[in-house]
């Protein structure tokens, strides 16, 4: 997934719009983007859409946090439903997500096959307990981050500094999701850019995220699909110097390394020449 798109869950106009998109995966939001009083309706718009939905699009259904009253309704609802994933707001630790992929195993859908997104890092506690998310359950399949609930949490004014580049703390959360995705040997997808008028803004964050390794990253208007898949799409030539260095270090004579275009090459060039070509798969 390169670009996932947030919806309102009791929207049913934004989602016809989103369908028809350019997004990899749209994101039916009951939590942030639902007022309290349109909670349950949320669920009923939820549900109306998966039946009358067939699509090709990844579908993901964010539950409300398991700190509130909700999210229990919502599992009631959403794990029959067996969208593509759930994604978990707030999780705390691995123990939310093992909550969360006992509901979906328990579910009466005898298909389902719905995995599982922790958006980490939106709570003091989910930063240090970021290693709880290794092995915590099998469905869970990528980590994602948050500062905006973050910076709620601990009394901050803003999350960014006046040229918009995040505060060190912020930065931390961030990293602490990329080694915790690659710690759990899970996917790691960048969090949103909120500025949605700002192309180059956006843009510039994109390529460092998928520099530095997440494999994606959430949006919020529909006019940032566009530059995230150009960003995060593998380009071919990309794909094709990834090729050459598997080739080079399967076929070596010097055991694990090997000489490329000059350069000495070894497992670590190994492993992220597999990754790259692992994304372009996915």
């Amino acid at each position: 997934m390169r670009s996932l798109l947030f919806v309102p869950a009791d929207d049913a106009k934004k989602q016809a719009k989103a369908l028809n998109s350019e997004t990899d995966a749209i994101i039916l939001d009951m939590e942030d983007s639902v007022s309290l009083k349109n909670k349950v309706m949320a669920r009923d718009v939820v549900k109306e859409f998966f039946a009358q939905t067939s699509t090709e699009k990844i579908i993901i259904v964010r539950i409300n946090a398991l700190d509130t009253e909700f999210w229990r309704d919502d599992m009631a609802v959403i794990a029959d439903l067996a969208p593509d994933y759930i994604l978990v707001p707030k999780a705390r630790s691995g123990e939310d997500i093992a909550t969360i992929n006992a509901l979906i195993e328990k579910s009466s859908n005898a298909a389902n096959k719905t995995k599982i997104i922790a958006l980490v890092t939106e709570t003091p506690e989910s930063i240090f307990n970021m290693a709880s998310f290794k092995n915590c359950a099998n469905r869970l399949s990528a980590l994602t981050w948050g500062a905006e609930d973050l910076s709620a949490e601990i009394g901050a004014q803003t999350n960014k500094d006046q040229n918009g580049v995040y505060f060190p703390v912020y930065q931390l959360a961030r990293s602490w999701c990329l080694l915790g995705a690659s710690n759990a040997e899970v996917s790691a997808i960048d969090s949103v850019f909120t500025n949605f008028k700002d192309d180059d803004g956006l843009r510039a964050e994109a390529i460092v995220a998928k520099t530095e390794g997440f494999w994606g990253k959430m949006i919020i208007h529909p006019r940032q699909i566009k530059i995230v898949n150009e960003v995060f799409t593998v380009s071919d030539s990309e794909i094709a110097h990834a090729k050459e260095v598997i080739d080079a270090i399967e076929n070596s004579k010097m055991g694990g390394v090997a000489q490329l275009n000059g350069e000495m090459i070894d497992q670590p060039h190994y492993k992220r020449a597999l990754r790259v070509v692992m994304r372009q798969q996915k």
